[in-house]
């Protein structure tokens, strides 16, 4: 196996979770998977493009947006991404540390854009949650 079919599946899998998770929820055009993976932290995200605005899952209409089904996908996420990881890892290439990955649901367009760069680590500002900000801009959705 080499890396790009390793990172073929993954992408592939997260696209998969993320339309599974939203299924035929009204207005919903799009699926953003960030993911950063550094030196002991991790974290996982999928979002939702609906009604032209970007969701955190559990503000998704049209689906079921229950505390365990949210987690249940975020765990799904983890499990694939440690998989990858393994195969990363046994092929002898370097992890990726974050994974943006944009998949337009009318066209079927994917963008994946992947950083082997330690960001967050140890950094006094910055925080892995606020990825999707630093990618999304004005675009991403806000706890607050």
């Amino acid at each position: 196996m080499d890396e790009q079919t390793i990172l073929n599946d993954l992408i592939s899998n997260w696209v998969s979770l993320g339309l599974q998770y939203v299924g035929d929820a009204p207005g919903v055009t799009a699926v953003y998977v960030y993911v950063s993976s550094e030196p002991g932290s991790v974290y996982p995200s999928i979002f939702f493009e609906q009604h032209g605005k970007v969701l955190y899952p559990s503000h998704v209409e049209g689906t079921d947006t229950s505390h365990d089904r949210v987690f249940r996908m975020l765990d799904l996420e983890l499990q694939d991404l440690y998989e990858a990881q393994q195969r990363f890892d046994e092929i002898g290439v370097p992890r990726p540390t974050e994974y943006r990955v944009y998949y337009e649901i009318p066209t079927g367009k994917l963008d994946v854009q992947l950083s082997r760069e330690i960001i967050y680590d140890d950094h006094p500002t910055k925080a892995q949650e606020d990825g999707i900000i630093y990618w999304l801009g004005d675009r991403a959705p806000r706890l607050y």
